[in-house]
């Protein structure tokens, strides 16, 4: 017998810990508790403040960050202007008729154009074709000269 109870007083002695654990745990009948009605609204009061003053303080930890050397205010970047579109000179055919055209292209599209003396294009008017340049004015401005490639 007392084999038998060796064997089984381990799991005995858990169970009974466990059982005693666990009623410790429940609350009691006719328990109350210890905090008025009033004390509850007390605290949830300042939990209300707390909760405001953190929020102003998210504020301020984002215009001076907590972990920034300086602890000074993150400058927005600034904003790239888009680059000003530039005309090309890509190159210059005469045709058998006795025309001669220029092929040229603005920096910002992709687009190819194919123009004779006195048409233009966008901002840019050619104003004369040469064999190797073409002289363009761009918005009514004094003619400049645009060589192949530059």
């Amino acid at each position: 017998m007392i084999e038998k109870l060796k064997t089984f007083l381990p799991a005995l002695i858990l169970l009974a810990f466990l059982g005693a654990s666990f009623a410790l745990w429940l609350p009691r009948e006719g328990a109350t508790s210890t905090l008025g009605g009033a004390a509850i609204q007390q605290l949830d009061a300042r939990f209300e403040a707390g909760d405001a003053k953190l929020a102003g303080l998210m504020a301020v930890t984002h215009d001076r960050p907590v972990f920034h050397a300086t602890r000074k205010p993150v400058a927005a970047p600034e904003v790239q202007k888009a680059p000003e579109p530039v005309l090309q000179l890509l190159g210059i055919i005469s045709e058998d008729n006795g025309d001669t055209l220029a092929f040229v292209k603005i920096s910002t599209s992709g687009a190819l154009y194919r123009l004779a003396e006195g048409e233009s294009v966008d901002r840019w008017e050619i104003v004369e074709i040469g064999t190797k340049q073409i002289s363009v004015s761009k918005d009514g401005k004094a003619p400049y000269r645009l060589e192949i490639g530059g």
